[in-house]
């Protein structure tokens, strides 16, 4: 089992900052923070309601999709923080850009949930 990895807005903004060009605007500071706890949300007292870490990592790509926290760059910063934290959590994935495209599509047209991003997070595990 992958190691349970915990982020916050901080971390967010790190990715965006690393991503984007300097002084993109948040949008919606709620849906922001929305964006870096969802991974975190609890069933019942510690128990995780996203067990894998391929769902976990999709709530940020989904998140920022949908809810579009930023004023621009959501799919960048969204994919940004999926890719590292699959990463961080020894899962590093790979897509090809018409493959992240084509999901990120079906995401806003909410032809995709959450379950297909994680599964296909999971066809694009590197390691």
């Amino acid at each position: 089992m992958s190691p349970i990895i915990r982020v916050d807005v901080g971390w967010v903004l790190q990715i965006q900052s690393a991503l984007t060009p300097l002084n993109i605007p948040i949008a919606d500071w709620g849906a922001l923070a929305f964006m870096a706890d969802r991974h975190k949300f609890e069933r019942e007292r510690g128990e995780l309601y996203y067990e894998q870490a391929s769902a976990r990592a999709a709530t940020f790509l989904h998140t920022a999709l949908l809810l579009r926290p930023f004023a621009d760059y959501n799919l960048v910063i969204g994919w940004g923080c999926t890719h590292q934290y699959m990463s961080v959590s020894g899962q590093p994935v790979q897509a090809k850009d018409d493959d992240l495209f084509a999901l990120a599509g079906a995401v806003r047209a909410q032809e995709a949930d959450l379950r297909d991003v994680a599964q296909h997070l999971e066809t694009w595990t590197a390691a």
